[in-house]
């Protein structure tokens, strides 16, 4: 491969590198916190899951008989001015349906009594390892928002990115003569240790 092409290659590894590092930092330090999740929930205690009431009120709506609980869910966001990313704990035809609006620093829970007429409203206020769960699961097509659209072709391209930072690795490390042997020999032990791993969990 001539300069150009190569200079190419390492240019496209440094910006896309420099363009996704939010979303490599969420990625490892999310990583962090699943992998030790239980010392993180021990040093939040109840902070690390728990919601706090912030209201109630009366809600009567008449939903036609073919209404699933998402679109229940939808109509009930928009009433409450919370419209965004959210999914549907229950069926629509429930007396209580739970309805988990996912946002990126807070998290709203809306319990809809439908035989009371009434929402229960709670919040779940900012906790850095929760924020960062939530932005580490967050992907998907499935949501009818264009940041959520928008989020879900960039993690895309993270995925892009960590193929091309592989192979692109790979060809830088190969230009650098003096460094083939000792690449090789991680390479080696690279693989060799994850065979090892997925024959012996």
């Amino acid at each position: 491969m001539n300069s150009t092409s190569s200079k190419l290659i390492r240019r496209t590894h440094m910006y896309l590198a420099l363009f996704l590092t939010p979303w490599m930092i969420v990625y490892a330090l999310s990583g962090l916190v699943l992998n030790h999740g239980p010392a993180v929930r021990g040093f939040y205690g109840a902070k690390f899951t728990q919601f706090e009431k912030i209201g109630e009120r009366d809600y009567s709506a008449a939903f036609s008989a073919d209404a699933d609980a998402r679109m229940i869910g939808a109509q009930i966001l928009e009433h409450l001015d919370l419209a965004g990313t959210f999914n549907v704990q229950g069926k629509a035809d429930q007396p209580k349906l739970v309805i988990n609006r996912n946002g990126a620093f807070a998290a709203h829970r809306i319990t809809y009594l439908r035989q009371e007429n009434r929402l229960l409203i709670e919040k779940q206020q900012f906790v850095a390892p929760v924020f960062l769960n939530r932005a580490h699961f967050r992907s998907g097509f499935e949501q009818p928002f264009l940041a959520a659209w928008i989020w879900a072709v960039l993690v895309d391209l993270v995925i892009v990115g960590m193929l091309f930072w592989v192979g692109s690795g790979i060809w830088m490390w190969w230009e650098i003569k003096p460094a083939r042997g000792w690449g090789a020999a991680f390479a080696l032990t690279g693989f060799g240790l994850f065979g090892i791993m997925l024959a012996t969990l």
